[in-house]
């Protein structure tokens, strides 16, 4: 009786709480979805624009499942209603997190920037779509350790999920432009024949994960000009450059493993790519192919889907680089749906003594290479996402460090929590010091697409998380510089480097690398200016002349204050 009194208490805050009518002030602000790597500092950052001024503010989260017939955990996921010859697009699930105070609204789901850029690019745009409200979940405690004030998750008003469910995006977050998110897409349907028969290569087959239930669906977009599939007319996405961060190659160092003695992978030292030997098979998963380790070692990469940003930046600065072989040669080309070939997909490839894996998502790349023995791979930094573990530890790439000024025992840095909430800050301008001076090749650049009605409020967003990163969880780099927060402290000088941009194969255009933006003035420790350092977005008129792609791209800079980079006008290419 005691457990009902107490059940039926809880049922009925939750129900005076869902009656809350809607503040007229508590309008949606940002309505996102896409990059993984993002999900985090973006939480910070809209949590502190709700609580500014001392609003109070209030988040919920949950992580969704997997959305196949008869699932109940597809919680939170992106509902595309286009079709071709009655196929149709399943949904994508993806973690959510929704912050919301008198300030606005905002929430973003987690998938994959391609997924990401595809909703937001489909016309008619795709939807976030909520289970019942009735039967959303709610955390005893919080999925996450964003909110700086460590309060727990709220149960969602309806007020607040009417005015994001069945809402169309109004960003996407994505660690790859539009033009290549157009290209792995095209590449995975086209090339890799992954499409269905009967779709007219726009809707593949589901690509799967080794370790997990979960796929990855690649569907047909435009960057510009027609949809595919409803023939309306697509816009250009206004591209707002949000930063950098490195991708971090991972080894399994679990007891017996052999691959725990790496300390390097080569792709340009001394002529050799083994970057490509090792992820494309041709090497025969040689222990020898990473630094440290004995020939004898049958290695196991895991790679990441086709689709997935974090796969194409990875594979066009490191495998792919001066003409070597793609993570997927000899993957598929079959065309055939997942399960009728015993290799391909879910990808379980013979390698000499060892096997190539596929993963789907970060999470999933991860656990892949904890479980595995012998097992390595990539993911991108971030202190949420990639933690340490006494299972794995990170190597360097051409004897770069990724993260740290030298190398040492590869153990990944964690983020102390203070209060129940991530607190790691790092001193303007020290992070990822390799990135920052354009010796590291291997590095994604974060941004959101929106058009002209999301622009001012996605913007605002992007400011804030460059401004918080440093200061809890210094994820990447900021492209903004930032002023000091002390008289004695120091400035953030922001991004130091670009990637050339080029018209992706396929695709028609000019190359742009983007406007310089205005200075940044500052007041405390005396007035002065910070130059932004590095090329992209939107100029100060608001004209929006970044184009192509940049994945790959040849790295220019670093940049100092007096010697301001220039654009290179249509030159560009991959490294």
């Amino acid at each position: 009786m005691k457990s009902f009194k107490a059940w039926a208490g809880a049922f009925a805050l939750a129900s005076a709480a869902a009656l809350m009518p809607l503040s007229p002030a508590q309008t949606l602000q940002v309505l996102t979805a896409g990059s993984s790597a993002q999900f985090g500092p973006f939480a910070v950052a809209a949590y502190s624009l709700a609580t500014a001024g001392g609003a109070k503010a209030f988040h919920y989260t949950v992580k969704s499942g997997s959305c196949a017939s008869g699932s109940t955990t597809c919680y939170a996921s992106i509902s595309d209603t286009r079709k071709v010859n009655s196929i149709t697009i399943p949904n994508e699930p993806g973690n959510l997190w929704v912050v919301w105070s008198t300030n606005g609204i905002w929430a973003y789901l987690s998938v994959d920037s391609t997924v990401g850029v595809r909703a937001f690019q489909a016309q008619p745009r795709a939807t976030l779509a909520l289970a019942a409200l009735s039967s959303l979940p709610l955390s005893s405690t919080s999925n996450y350790l964003f909110w700086a004030d460590n309060t727990k998750d709220t149960a969602l008003t309806s007020a607040i999920y009417g005015a994001i469910n069945g809402k169309a995006f109004t960003a996407a977050n994505t660690d790859i432009r539009a033009e290549d998110a157009l290209f792995a897409t095209t590449n995975a349907l086209v090339t890799l024949k992954y499409a269905q028969p009967n779709s007219n290569n726009l809707i593949g087959y589901g690509i799967q994960s080794h370790f997990k239930t979960t796929v990855a669906t690649p569907v047909s977009f435009v960057v510009s000009g027609k949809d595919p599939f409803s023939g309306d007319t697509v816009s250009a996405p206004i591209t707002i450059p949000v930063g950098a961060a490195p991708i971090t190659i991972l080894v399994n160092t679990t007891t017996g493993s052999g691959a725990a003695s790496a300390t390097n992978l080569r792709v340009e030292e001394n002529n050799t790519n083994n970057a490509s030997a090792l992820f494309s098979g041709s090497g025969n998963c040689a222990g020898n192919l990473l630094d440290g380790v004995a020939a004898t070692v049958a290695l196991n990469p895991v790679l990441r889907e086709p689709l997935s940003g974090t796969m194409n930046t990875f594979d066009f600065t490191n495998p792919r680089a001066d003409g070597g072989n793609s993570q997927e040669t000899g993957i598929s080309g079959n065309n055939v749906p997942p399960g009728s070939d015993g290799n391909s997909n879910p990808l379980q490839l013979p390698c000499g003594s060892g096997h190539r894996y596929r993963a789907i998502g970060t999470g999933d790349e991860v656990g892949g290479v904890q479980s595995t023995l012998n097992g390595v791979g990539y993911a991108f930094f971030s202190y949420e996402s990639v933690n340490t573990n006494a299972n794995y530890k990170y190597i360097q790439l051409d004897a770069v460090d990724p993260i740290n000024a030298s190398y040492s025992t590869g153990s990944l840095p964690s983020c102390p929590t203070s209060s129940g909430h991530f607190n790691c800050p790092i001193a303007p301008g020290k992070s990822f010091p390799h990135l920052r001076d354009g010796s590291y090749r291997s590095w994604s650049m974060y941004r959101i697409l929106t058009d002209s009605n999301g622009q001012a409020a996605a913007q605002k967003l992007v400011n804030q998380a460059d401004t918080d990163v440093n200061l809890n969880i210094p994820d990447f780099v900021p492209f903004n510089p930032i002023c000091r927060t002390s008289p004695t402290g120091a400035d953030e000088p922001g991004l130091d480097v670009y990637r050339q941009h080029f018209i992706p194969s396929g695709q028609t255009g000019t190359a742009d690398d983007g406007p310089q933006q205005a200075a940044v003035h500052c007041t405390l420790g005396g007035a002065h200016s910070l130059p932004f350092l590095t090329l992209g977005g939107v100029d100060p008129t608001g004209k929006n002349t970044e184009n192509g792609g940049d994945v790959g791209g040849i790295i220019e800079g670093p940049f100092s204050a007096t010697h301001q980079p220039t654009v290179p006008g249509p030159v560009g290419g991959r490294e």
